[in-house]
């Protein structure tokens, strides 16, 4: 017979725990001094205390733990109990281990000074050959959240010489001050027009290298970059500025009313899918 503090040395159990598993009745002690209190335990009880233990740290409830260890259930129920627990285990190492990737993902990007959205998709760079296109044409220098601006003042004009569109509104940009979020920007419209005005232009038919790009318009530079290096890979020389075309977006896929454009904000950015192309010869 092992005194409770041998004991609680012996199993390196705190006597405060064995104590409290005592009062409970989960651990009973082996002999009962009536006369000092004193509580004794053999040795069957440590087999029974490292049980105890072993199915606590399993995150068995001590209730759970009183039924198992006093033989309240058959051996059908404690399998069916040890397997529900393992189940429970198992949905939670998933669930660490994907808090695990995702505090990763966290590193890496701050890391490489990335935002935390996921980067967009993208196709495989291809080549494309473009007929001639005629379009309606707008350019300036504007902030970029004047975009919706200079979209809007575009459509004004297709309803003012009462064009008919043809076609997904295309944008190059010639210059492009990130840090100001300024740009020297030029909207493209394909329209049917039958002579060429003060705003009509021409572009034009020839090869094309291409790229199509799912994701927001803050992440088309993984785009861009994609399809630069593929150039560089192919040897394919540039002629003229890229363009970017706008499938499907904020601007609406059928424009009943030019002068009443509206954003469509029901698409998720996520969603938007954009056309990245430029010239190019061998």
């Amino acid at each position: 017979m092992y005194s409770i503090g041998k004991f609680s040395n012996l199993c390196n159990v705190p006597v405060k725990t064995i104590r409290y598993y005592s009062d409970i009745g989960l651990l009973e002690p082996s002999f009962i001094d009536e006369v000092t209190g004193y509580r004794y335990f053999d040795y069957d009880k440590m087999k029974e205390l490292n049980m105890i233990r072993v199915l606590k740290n399993c995150h068995f409830s001590l209730k759970e733990i009183e039924q198992i260890v006093k033989g309240k259930n058959d051996r059908q129920d404690l399998e069916l109990r040890l397997h529900k627990k393992v189940q429970e285990l198992e949905h939670q190492q998933e669930m660490i281990a994907q808090q695990i990737h995702n505090i990763v993902q966290v590193k890496n990007s701050l890391r490489n000074a990335e935002t935390f959205n996921p980067k967009p998709t993208l196709s495989s760079c291809y080549i494309e050959e473009r007929p001639k296109i005629q379009v309606l044409a707008i350019r300036e220098k504007i902030n970029i959240i004047e975009m919706d601006r200079l979209v809007q003042k575009l459509f004004e004009r297709i309803y003012a010489y009462q064009l008919e569109i043809e076609g997904k509104l295309t944008a190059i940009f010639h210059q492009q001050d990130r840090e100001k979020n300024i740009a020297d920007v030029e909207l493209l419209l394909p329209v049917k027009a039958t002579q060429l005005g003060e705003y009509i232009k021409i572009i034009p038919e020839g090869k094309y290298a291409c790229i199509n790009i799912n994701g927001p318009y803050s992440e088309l530079n993984f785009g861009y970059s994609r399809l630069q290096k593929w150039l560089t890979e192919q040897s394919l020389h540039v002629e003229g500025l890229f363009m970017e075309q706008y499938i499907k977006g904020l601007i609406p896929s059928d424009v009943v009313n030019p002068i009443n454009i509206r954003p469509n904000i029901e698409l998720h950015p996520n969603d938007f899918l954009t056309k990245v192309f430029v010239k190019v010869r061998n």
